[in-house]
């Protein structure tokens, strides 16, 4: 009996630490404000922005990603023709491997628009996103799917909303040694000695809290003065971002992932998704191709960031609107 009321007591203890890092489960700490849009121009005004250059892909083709985006293979109520996007390759200073960028023809902001504010993310940050997605929608919303980033009806000022949804691949792809951050004991320790959120979808869930905390992190490392100039109540949510700040270092190479300009190039990459045909299109010859020849793979001067989502896993269930 001795060894039964062991085994019982284990099997309660495991399924009582399961239930604490339950990553989906409504956070119930009360918030430090409603949103926040108390720091966004802080964010915009003091991440620098990174020079960069674009190329028009031909017609015909679009990544595979972006297709399950468009044709509602990501979310269903989320439809868009493949015909209607622009396909990009966005070429940044610090990386010799352009991104994808599928850029919806009736976008309400430009393909400029939308790389210079990508762009803004450390580099070390934005390598751990795969795609760009915008299109036009009747209001603003943003998800990510496995480093795939959807922005509906986008904005030209929504930096927190970018390092939000780059926060979840970080979080749930494996950019730290804690993985997924969202769910481990090094999260959960820290979240459990805060008395707060920093806001109301902070508590949506742990995913989401970590998303937050991310925007929280970056502002904290390049706003002059940090959090605690803006937040009297800072120390009420630091065990949360402070923990990210903490991974940001440890796996930053010697660098900080969330300060720009300490990485000269990138080093790693999540490769893009192979180029797929769009529905419709007529077959071209070489000769009757406009535009740039559509990107497969990544050089030998970067590392494949290769993650381990599948399934349900893939997608963040991110509904950040706006």
């Amino acid at each position: 009996m001795g060894f039964l009321n062991t085994f019982a007591s284990t099997l309660a203890a495991a399924a009582f630490v399961s239930a604490q890092h339950d990553s989906g489960a409504k956070l119930d700490k009360p918030t430090l404000h409603d949103n926040l849009d108390y720091f966004k121009q802080g964010i915009i005004d003091n991440l620098p922005e990174t020079n960069f250059n674009y190329e028009l892909q031909a017609a015909g083709t679009i990544p595979d990603d972006c297709n399950k985006v468009a044709t509602g293979q990501v979310y269903n109520d989320v439809n868009y023709s493949p015909a209607h996007f622009d396909i990009f390759n966005v070429h940044y200073d610090d990386c010799g491997d352009p991104w994808v960028f599928c850029h919806h023809k009736q976008s309400p902001i430009t393909i400029d628009s939308m790389a210079r504010q990508f762009g803004k993310l450390p580099v070390q940050m934005r390598q751990w996103i795969r795609h760009i997605v915008d299109v036009p929608a009747d209001s603003g919303w943003a998800f990510e799917f496995d480093g795939t980033v959807t922005f509906l009806d986008p904005k030209d000022d929504m930096m927190p909303v970018i390092v939000h949804e780059t926060g979840h691949s970080l979080d749930l792809s494996g950019a730290y040694t804690d993985q997924p951050m969202s769910s481990s004991d090094r999260w959960w320790d820290n979240y459990n000695q805060d008395p707060n959120v920093p806001d109301t979808y902070s508590s949506t869930n742990a995913v989401e809290d970590v998303a937050q905390n991310t925007v929280v992190a970056v502002f904290n490392e390049n706003y002059p003065g940090g959090f605690a100039a803006v937040e009297p109540d800072y120390e009420k949510v630091s065990h949360q971002y402070y923990t990210l700040i903490s991974e940001a270092i440890d796996v930053g190479q010697g660098n900080n992932l969330f300060k720009p300009g300490q990485s000269a190039q990138c080093t790693h990459r999540m490769a893009p998704t192979d180029p797929v045909p769009v529905g419709g299109a007529k077959k071209r010859g070489m000769r009757e191709r406009r535009g740039a020849a559509p990107v497969v793979g990544l050089s030998k001067n970067v590392t494949e960031i290769v993650t381990k989502r599948d399934g349900a896993r893939k997608r963040s269930d991110c509904s950040l609107r706006w």
